[in-house]
């Protein structure tokens, strides 16, 4: 018996394993945006990291924050990028793997085809968009209400930026606004 379950198991694997197709690396179930972050703007995206994280033992990969900023209208939305190496987190706080462990995916640039059947939002046009600021928060608000990943796609980015063949996406999350927290 033992003999046949034994020869099941390894017929299945040598019939389904190359037929099995990868998983793609974009999902059709995540929230997309493009930007072209800027430094310091008045209206705009910018962002932000600092490469003296990439020497820190709390980082796989540094964080990259991106800022959508209104000054006209008084607007500030935080999208932010954190990948902590889990062991040296765990010896702080519990590990949370959605919030902890995000990911930059980079890969082949024909990827857009696939991303831009999900309409994704270019973020300036989203800011501009906002008529108070407060509508600005109700729109944060519910990015996260929808509990989907999110994936940011910055054309200041070097490697979307040059016209290449591969295309670099930031997993982000809202992080913070300017709401007051009373």
């Amino acid at each position: 018996m033992r003999t046949l379950l034994l020869f099941a198991f390894f017929c299945s694997m040598t019939f389904t394993a190359p037929a099995a197709e990868p998983q793609p690396r974009v999902k059709g179930d995540a929230i997309y945006f493009y930007c072209t972050s800027r430094t310091d703007p008045d209206e705009g995206v910018e962002r932000g990291e600092n490469p003296a994280n990439d020497n820190d033992p709390l980082y796989v990969h540094r964080p990259i924050f991106f800022q959508m900023v209104s000054k006209t209208k008084d607007i500030y939305i935080d999208f932010a990028f954190f990948n902590y190496n889990p062991v040296e987190l765990s010896k702080t706080r519990p590990v949370i793997p959605a919030k902890d462990q995000m990911e930059i995916v980079t890969g082949p640039r024909t990827m857009l085809r696939f991303i831009n059947t999900f309409n994704p939002i270019t973020l300036e046009n989203k800011l501009a968009s906002f008529k108070t600021k407060e509508e600005s928060w109700a729109w944060v608000d519910s990015l996260r209400m929808t509990g989907k990943q999110i994936y940011l796609i910055d054309w200041s980015d070097p490697v979307n930026g040059s016209g290449g063949t591969e295309l670099k996406l930031i997993q982000v999350r809202p992080t913070l606004t300017n709401r007051p927290s009373y």
